[in-house]
Parts: structure tokens; sequence; C-alpha cells
């Protein structure tokens, strides 16, 4: 009978905490004008483009895609990164059978 009692109670502080509500700190009136800057996500161009040349085979063939995704990772941080143009470049290398294959 114990158990019961004691599951019950458990039951009713879980339901009453759950149905709460919390209220959010007041922001400062200046605050609630103007929302903060988010910053971009930064993204690594070697790194990426070191990456997907991972993806490639080290052939003779393949070495112009290779160089294209080189030259990619060396662009400027100014300059926006052309992500649909890397992934391009490595669609065109399976195309043509440059990339390596699993080991199965």
């Amino acid at each position: 009978m114990m158990k019961r009692t004691a599951l019950a109670g458990v039951m009713a502080m879980a339901m009453l905490a759950a149905c709460s509500k919390s209220t959010p700190p007041e922001a400062p009136a200046d605050a609630a004008a103007t929302p903060p800057a988010k910053a971009a996500p930064t993204i690594d161009r070697a790194k990426m483009a070191a990456g997907l040349i991972d993806l490639l085979d080290t052939a003779p063939q393949c070495q112009s895609f290779r160089d294209r995704l080189g030259e990619a990772g060396k662009t400027p941080a100014d300059v926006p990164l052309d992500v649909e143009m890397m992934n391009q470049v490595v669609a065109e290398a399976h195309a043509a059978g440059c990339t390596k294959k699993s080991a199965q």
C-alpha cells in the first residue's frame, strides 16, 4: 500500500512540474528591439577541399579534378565558398571513374 501512495505522489509532482510555466528572464528594453547578431559558421576551406580530394583516385587522368578542388580550397576567406561547385567536381570525377573504390 505504501508503494502505491508514494507512486501517486511522485506522479502528481511530475505532472505538476510538467504543467508549470517557467518565466523567461526579462531582457532590457533596448535588447528586445535588436536581436543579437549571429556569427556565420566558418568553414575551413583547405580542410574541406582536402577531404574531397581524399575521395578521388590518384591516377594521372584524375589529376585535373584534384587540381580544381585544390584551387577551390585556396580561395580567400572574403570570397564566398562555392560548395556546390566543389561537389560538382566530385560528381564529374565519379562519372569519369576517378573516385576511389571502396575495399570490400
